[in-house]
């Protein structure tokens, strides 16, 4: 009875939060920069963000109400405010869904776990850092487009571990995600350089991004992370989870799976030919989500059959409207002018700042236009300003370009990240630990920026 009534004074506390806070917006005055649409732009977002923060509604519910607010407030047209739809990334998310149901139902998924498990010793400690490496190694053959094979495996771990919905479970998931998401700020992806190459371009003409660019500026955010599950392991005292587990246990059960079955070996086959593809891309120039499109179409043609009905049957549709719903703040944030917005404040504010000064803004500019926009948005409209503020500075448009995507990864909310929305999509990660331990981990990256990185990139000549 008492749980009931203080989940209930939790819920009470959440919807007034999520309606002060809008209302209070909408008595700010409009202005030539804050214009009518961005303040119910920000109205109508902060409302539903609230929503989903407290999880306040049901997922499903929470993803149909943001375009359908859009759209019936007038702030967007139908074409905008359901944009997202027509992403691959919303497809990809349910190419990948379908493609790790496929792989868990068939048993190879678990075979995975207990492999992993055992060669990371039987302890929790072990899978927690296995996890992590596991997303940095994909990334590495997929050139960043690996997290969706990343969250599948570190889901199998999981339920192979029997973690139920807590903090230890939020950990692992944790661990996988900023391993397989988080890499893309110091590692080689194609989609983030390009849109970098042309905003730096504009004051470095023919510049051009190696392998190395990002690991070279943002490269320390390794260690940042690997701090990050650290303290949290010490936190939540993950020494005492290891009397659950054991090598022998593990290995045991994988020995018990035995020989691999046949939808297991055609798995198998699946798995190294979405990589093969993931890893061509680069090469080919071919869309990444084309592979995640068509090999779950694959598994179930005659000959390979290795999906059924039932497996789709157990699909979480409403992740996939979720992602969608998620994907189109940052269209609609385009379409008012949000970007804009920001420079326009920006630009004023730190001129005559010294380079410092202007990191630390340009870092906190980021991580608030990453509350509305994609990270693909933000570096395709703040590049070029960014840039443009450190060349007044005497500062290299480099490091500008570099500090906001580091500000990619500095985000408390699931739905920042296409990544990290997709592992808490599978229902293992409570809110209030994914927002602690993110939280956790934007306080080291802010401190570590201004105490380490700042420091170096002076020293080696990279401002």
């Amino acid at each position: 009875m008492s749980m009931n009534i203080e989940a209930n004074k939790k819920k009470l506390i959440g919807w007034i939060i999520s309606i002060l806070v809008p209302a209070i917006i909408a008595f700010v005055p409009v202005s030539p920069n804050f214009t009518q649409n961005l303040k119910l732009f920000f109205i109508i977002t902060l409302f539903v963000i609230l929503i989903i923060a407290f999880e306040l509604l049901p997922q499903l519910i929470s993803a149909f109400l943001l375009p359908t607010l859009y759209l019936v407030s007038g702030l967007v047209p139908i074409e905008i405010a359901f944009k997202s739809w027509t992403s691959t990334t919303v497809w990809m998310v349910l190419g990948g869904l379908i493609f790790s149901n496929v792989l868990d139902d068939c048993g190879l998924l678990k075979r995975i776990a207990y492999y992993v498990i055992s060669k990371c010793g039987g302890t929790y400690a072990g899978t927690v850092f296995g996890c992590f490496f596991i997303g940095i190694a994909l990334n590495i053959v997929t050139f960043c487009y690996g997290w969706l094979v990343s969250s599948a495996l570190v889901f199998g771990i999981c339920k192979a571990m029997d973690l139920k919905p807590s903090r230890e479970s939020s950990l692992v998931c944790f661990a996988g995600t900023i391993g397989a998401t988080g890499a893309t700020i110091f590692m080689y992806y194609p989609g983030y350089f390009a849109l970098m190459e042309t905003a730096i371009r504009k004051f470095i003409p023919n510049y051009r991004m190696n392998m190395f660019s990002s690991f070279m500026y943002n490269g320390f955010a390794v260690i940042f992370y690997i701090l990050t599950l650290i303290i949290l392991m010490k936190i939540y005292k993950t020494k005492d989870m290891d009397v659950k587990f054991g090598k022998e246990l593990f290995e045991e059960k994988y020995k018990e799976l035995g020989k691999m079955s046949v939808k297991e070996k055609k798995s198998v086959v699946m798995i190294v030919l979405l990589l093969v593809y993931l890893f061509t891309t680069g090469f080919t120039k071919l869309p990444a989500a084309y592979g995640f499109m068509l090999i779950p179409f694959l598994m179930y043609l005659p000959g390979i059959d290795i999906g059924d009905s039932k497996t789709l049957s157990k699909l979480n549709f409403s992740m996939v409207f979720f992602v969608a719903t998620c994907l189109g703040i940052g269209i609609v944030g385009a379409e008012v002018g949000f970007g804009d917005f920001l420079s326009n404040i920006a630009v004023p504010m730190l001129s005559g700042k010294s380079p410092l000064i202007a990191c630390i803004a340009f870092m906190f500019i980021g991580t608030v236009a990453n509350f509305f926009m994609t990270p693909f948005a933000m570096l395709g409209s703040l590049s070029i300003p960014f840039a443009q503020i450190a060349v007044s500075l005497g500062m290299s448009p480099i490091a500008a370009v570099m500090i906001l995507l580091l500000s990619c990864e500095i985000l408390l909310l699931p739905y920042q990240s296409a990544g990290n929305l997709i592992m808490y999509s599978y229902g293992l990660m409570p809110m209030k630990d994914f927002i602690k331990q993110e939280g956790l981990k934007a306080l080291i990256m802010i401190v570590g920026f201004i105490l380490v990185m700042y420091p170096l990139w002076n020293l080696f000549g990279l401002m």
